[in-house]
């Protein structure tokens, strides 16, 4: 029986453990635990203020603690505190191999790993703009991003990192009965777009309501919208959608919804996906073959999604809301404009192919 252990955290860092569960659990002979130990309520409480309301103040951390001096601090940080937790789980679950999506864990795991005899991978968790604090020098492999991440890697001096695609949940690969989806959420066969706040529900959302409740369209369209753990944000979406169909005679059909592990088959009956650029919505959206536009990101650790959309040409970005409603009017009215985005196929491949190559690495330990 071979024994794997995932460390990670909450928001994307557990949508990229899961991911890696997906695709592990095909290994025969295999039991996968999925452990979470970080528990820093100050520090979660800032990012959840930032990443529903300020996401420009993630900028100054950011930049901060790539000095050498906090860099160290924040290492012996997670050493003091998460020590002896993780030392616990090693000794009571013995893994023949330890995987990380969350740079907490690594600074404990690069102490300890020459004198242990697991096989250690760091899920580098972030594509582009990529920190130097979640890269590991003791890991068998860090694995990022394409070239972004070889090239931070090698002005670290690591030899340890390994260029992939991006991790993706294996049920964004699957094949989805759609007309199921439709039945099952009482959704209508029209033009489908889908509004993601991420896992904790970014506010940039309500900037769009005014313009999808009350501008009148040429075409039918319909809206789900994914609020992550924002009630909220819930709120504000159901009392404005009601407020507006009292002024607008056919306002579009919508769907809201909290936090679900049901993204794929929402993702599935959707032909626009519109979000925050988080690199787990983008390339989840990627898989699925869905163009995918950006109306908000954090600063700092996301400010390189920006530039890799429009490299990459996975959709757009608008984070003026008024820029992205007028192109959100113009898809809904014109909709052969997403047929250019055939390339994603390629991507999606990429991706499905990531999953593939850690189960092969992780068997050959």
């Amino acid at each position: 029986m071979k024994k794997i252990v995932i460390f990670t955290a909450i928001t994307g860092h557990m949508s990229l453990a899961q991911a890696a569960k997906s695709f592990l659990e095909d290994l025969p002979n295999s039991e996968i635990k999925i452990i979470n130990l970080i528990e820093d309520r100050f520090a979660w409480g800032f990012y959840k203020v930032s990443y529903r309301f300020m996401p420009f103040l993630s900028k100054i951390p950011y930049e901060i603690t790539k000095n050498n001096n906090m860099a160290e601090m924040i290492r012996s940080y997670f050493i003091t505190k998460y020590r002896k937790k993780i030392l616990n789980v090693l000794k009571n679950e013995k893994p023949d191999v330890v995987i990380t999506t969350y740079f907490g864990y690594i600074p404990v795991l690069d102490e300890i790993k020459p004198i242990s005899n697991f096989g250690f991978i760091n899920i580098i968790s972030d594509p582009v703009t990529i920190h130097p604090l979640i890269f590991s020098r003791e890991a068998d492999y860090n694995i990022g991003y394409g070239k972004y991440c070889v090239k931070m890697g090698k002005k670290l001096g690591l030899k340890n990192v390994l260029s992939a695609g991006w991790l993706v949940r294996k049920g964004f690969f699957d094949k989805i009965d759609k007309e199921k989806i439709i039945k099952k959420h009482k959704l209508d066969k029209v033009f489908t777009i889908l509004v993601c706040g991420g896992s904790e529900g970014s506010n940039a959302i309500v900037l769009l309501l005014p313009f999808l409740f009350f501008t009148k369209m040429e075409r039918e369209f319909q809206i789900i919208f994914i609020c992550g753990n924002n009630k909220a944000l819930e709120k504000i979406i159901e009392q404005t959608y009601k407020f507006a169909k009292t002024i607008n005679p056919n306002p579009p059909k919508i769907l809201v919804k909290g936090f679900t592990n049901e993204l794929n088959e929402f993702m599935a009956v959707s032909d626009l996906v519109v979000g925050k650029a988080g690199p787990n919505l983008i390339f989840e959206s990627v898989s699925m073959k869905k163009p995918f536009l950006a109306i908000t990101h954090i600063s700092g650790q996301e400010d390189g999604n920006i530039e890799m959309i429009k490299k990459m040409k996975l959709g757009w970005v608008a984070e003026d809301p008024v820029t992205a409603g007028n192109l959100i009017k113009k898809i809904i009215e014109k909709p052969k404009i997403l047929e250019k985005f055939k390339h994603l196929e390629k991507y999606s491949k990429e991706n499905f192919e990531t999953g593939q190559k850690l189960k092969e690495l992780v068997s050959n330990f």
